[in-house]
């Protein structure tokens, strides 16, 4: 069995803390949502914003989770006949795969980025909730970073002989 190197396992911790989060982010979507039906059906009162909390916190999990799920290789995908070829072509599909990934993460974020740039000057808020739109759209831009990030690091070990090409054990 081949030693993670140091990045692995940070990069894995991180992933996990990531995931742990935005669990907690789905604990507090659920709990709120709960509260607020509770209160409609029971109590006659209806907690305000909630809703847009909710899908804050729900555009977050699915953003942040890609990252995540980047790191760790556990994307969806359909490698069958990719996985039949020998090493030499498997490792370029993966070489390509990553440089669009790359080229298309890159651009997301930094149109995202630009995006939030607005919002944050405009000093738009929310409708109800008035929570700043640049905190939910910063999560956007976050994840097109790291996943960017992630591919390069990705790309590198690759290309170092250090990889696996196909997907990470959690």
């Amino acid at each position: 069995m081949m030693q993670k190197s140091v990045l692995d396992r940070a990069g894995n911790r991180i992933a996990a803390i990531v995931e742990r989060v935005l669990a907690l982010g789905l604990v507090t979507a659920i709990g709120l949502d709960f509260l607020n039906v509770m209160g409609r059906y029971s109590g006659g009162f209806s907690l305000i914003g909630v809703d847009e909390v909710e899908i804050y916190i729900l555009v977050a999990m699915a953003f942040l989770g890609a990252a995540a799920v980047t790191w760790r290789r556990q994307h969806l995908r359909m490698d069958v006949i990719v996985g039949a070829c020998p090493h030499f072509i498997q490792k370029g599909v993966a070489l390509f795969e990553m440089a669009v990934m790359l080229v298309v993460a890159a651009f997301v974020g930094w149109q995202s980025f630009a995006y939030v740039q607005r919002v944050f000057m405009l000093g738009t808020v929310s409708d109800i909730a008035g929570i700043p739109m640049w905190i939910p759209h910063a999560a956007v831009s976050l994840s097109f970073f790291l996943i960017a990030l992630i591919v390069v690091v990705r790309g590198f070990q690759l290309l170092g002989g250090d990889a696996a090409l196909g997907r990470d054990k959690p």
